[in-house]
């Protein structure tokens, strides 16, 4: 979680630094723009003022030509100097109209202007009437001149004015549009630099982050090779079967032991494929119940390989659904239990050959047993008053080892028969089985040296008989190893777990050191001898192997002097049990 957190926060400062160079260079462009719209503007002004300059330029331009027409006129008379004084007056008039359009919002060039066409109309008017005179009345050309010479003055004067203040407005302008620029570029350049120290922080920031992330990927990719080789060379077959049961998945364990490669397989093999032609509807069948259920557990199958040889298998799978419970696919382990079944084998033919053997001994040990015990009777009963004391004490004994003698062979019996008995398995009240065998022990409540506290409540699957059997070894023993103290206790309880039901019986008794606990479930081991408590060490043993015959487990918990409690599981009715 810290490194995530970590990561994270890298994140974060990345995107910050790419945010904040965004908002930056946003920042220039707005400014950018704003400075290209004043340089525009700016630009429009000095046009605009270079153009006022040209029409007053074109304005004294055209007066000097008037001037110069109208004395080429006064001078020579002829028509052509007349006609050029016209055209000039009409150019003037035009640039006066041009000039009044341009500094119409400058009031003070627009009054200089109005001073400027009255001091030109004048001008021209002056001019007219020398030219109406000519060749009439003799014209004062003194006065004229003067009267010229000082409009033109004039008309000098308020020109060089106007320029004047166009050039001041023009200069102002230039220097505007130069401060402008200055300032434009300085903050450009100071906005490039953040965002060029911005860029170089923030890639160095993501150059790190993608060192971490390639090395994150680089160790994902290892671990993800490492998941699959051991995915593909583990010790038993994995696989995975779509809804029809065709392979999407399967491990290079399993295809070893079944001959094939893998495009031979995933997606154009069904598991039925390899099973023998009686097995295949036993699968068809027993796959919808899977899909529903969601769970196998030790299915055992015979697979075919590819030379036609087979092998024994167990599976164990879980159904993968979505989110609508609808199967997807199904996680499948495999084991080659090959060898298990080879050691079971051979297990249950030495188990035969002992059973075979212990059976032989027993009956074989009954014929001299009842001998020594009937002659020991008879001479106990015939020859009592001839014996001493010593010789009854004796005799005594050899008739309670014959009488237990007995009893063993009867368990070692008991114990072979076991292993040739077909469980019969059913549904019934262990609440009921306990009680009826206390009552066949005649143990009771009501005897004042006995208290029985029976709070089972889930009822059982299996083989009654061989189940009574365990309870009664179970009680008999706690009975037995409670019998030295005041009051004895008995306790009976159940409770459920995963697929089992587990049993138990306490008891306030002698108990024992749980460092012997080994020696508890074997055949004649005895954790005390036969002077304190009377017995064959054979009962536990007996209770053990039917519990295994149902599939469950059986144990124990005790310490010296605090009684002792017996567990025992069995499963619980299972799909193979009910079919």
């Amino acid at each position: 979680m810290k490194r995530r957190k970590m990561l994270s926060e890298v994140d974060k400062r990345i995107i910050g630094g790419f945010v904040t160079a965004l908002l930056l260079l946003v920042v220039t462009m707005f400014f950018s723009y704003r400075n290209m719209s004043q340089f525009r503007s700016i630009t429009f002004e000095v046009s605009h003022t270079q153009e006022v300059l040209f029409q007053i330029e074109g304005i004294y331009s055209n007066l000097l030509e008037i001037e110069s027409s109208r004395r080429g006129f006064l001078l020579y008379g002829e028509k052509s100097f007349e006609d050029t004084y016209k055209q000039r007056s009409r150019d003037i008039a035009v640039h006066l109209d041009s000039l009044k359009k341009l500094v119409a919002d400058n009031a003070a060039q627009l009054g200089s202007l109005d001073t400027l066409g009255q001091l030109i109309a004048q001008k021209i008017a002056l001019g007219t009437m020398e030219s109406v005179g000519i060749g009439q009345l003799p014209a004062p050309p003194n006065r004229n001149s003067l009267t010229g010479k000082r409009l033109t003055d004039a008309i000098r004067r308020v020109s060089e004015g106007m320029k004047s203040r166009e050039r001041d407005l023009l200069g102002r302008r230039v220097s505007l549009a130069n401060a402008s620029n200055r300032q434009f570029y300085q903050l450009y350049v100071a906005f490039g630099l953040i965002i060029l120290v911005i860029i170089i922080i923030t890639l160095y920031i993501f150059r790190g982050r993608m060192k971490e992330r390639q090395a994150a990927e680089n160790a994902l990719r290892q671990r993800s090779e490492e998941i699959r080789d051991l995915y593909d060379n583990a010790p038993c077959g994995y696989h995975s079967l779509d809804d029809r049961g065709n392979f999407i998945e399967i491990n290079n364990t399993l295809l070893r032991w079944l001959g094939y490669n893998k495009d031979e397989v995933v997606y154009k093999k069904n598991f039925s494929d390899f099973l023998k032609e009686e097995e295949r509807e036993v699968f068809r069948s027993n796959f919808q119940l899977f899909k529903e259920g969601g769970r196998a557990d030790a299915v055992e199958f015979e697979l075919v390989r590819s030379n036609g040889t087979s092998f024994p298998a167990i599976l164990n799978a879980t159904a993968v659904v979505d989110g609508n419970g609808k199967f997807i696919k199904d996680r499948a382990s495999i084991f080659d239990i090959t060898a298990r079944k080879q050691a079971e084998e051979k297990a249950h033919f030495l188990n035969a050959e002992l059973e075979a053997f212990s059976y032989s001994v027993s009956h074989d040990l009954r014929a001299p047993l009842r001998s020594i015990d009937s002659y020991t009777k008879i001479i106990a009963e015939e020859y009592n008053d001839k014996l001493d004391d010593e010789g009854k004490r004796l005799i005594s004994i050899v008739m309670r080892n014959a009488v237990r003698m007995a009893r063993l062979i009867d368990d070692l019996l008991d114990f072979s028969r076991l292993g040739r008995k077909e469980l019969v398995k059913s549904t019934f009240s262990m609440n009921f089985l306990v009680q009826s065998v206390l009552e066949e022990m005649e143990v009771r409540n009501d005897d004042p040296r006995i208290f029985l506290k029976n709070e089972i409540a889930l009822d059982a699957w299996g083989d009654k008989k061989t189940i009574r059997q365990v309870w009664y070894n179970l009680i008999s023993n706690a009975i037995k190893y409670s019998s030295k103290v005041y009051r004895t206790e008995l306790t009976f309880g159940c409770y459920s777990e995963s697929r089992r039901q587990v049993y138990f019986i306490k008891d306030n008794g002698v108990g024992f050191d749980m460092a012997y606990y080994d020696k508890l479930f074997g055949v004649f081991q005895r954790l005390h001898s036969a002077k304190e408590y009377d017995g064959t060490g054979v009962g536990l043993a007996l209770s053990h192997r039917i519990v295994s015959r149902h599939g469950g487990n059986i144990w124990a918990e005790s310490s010296p002097g605090k009684g002792a409690t017996f567990y025992f599981s069995i499963p619980t009715k299972n799909t193979k049990d009910d079919s």
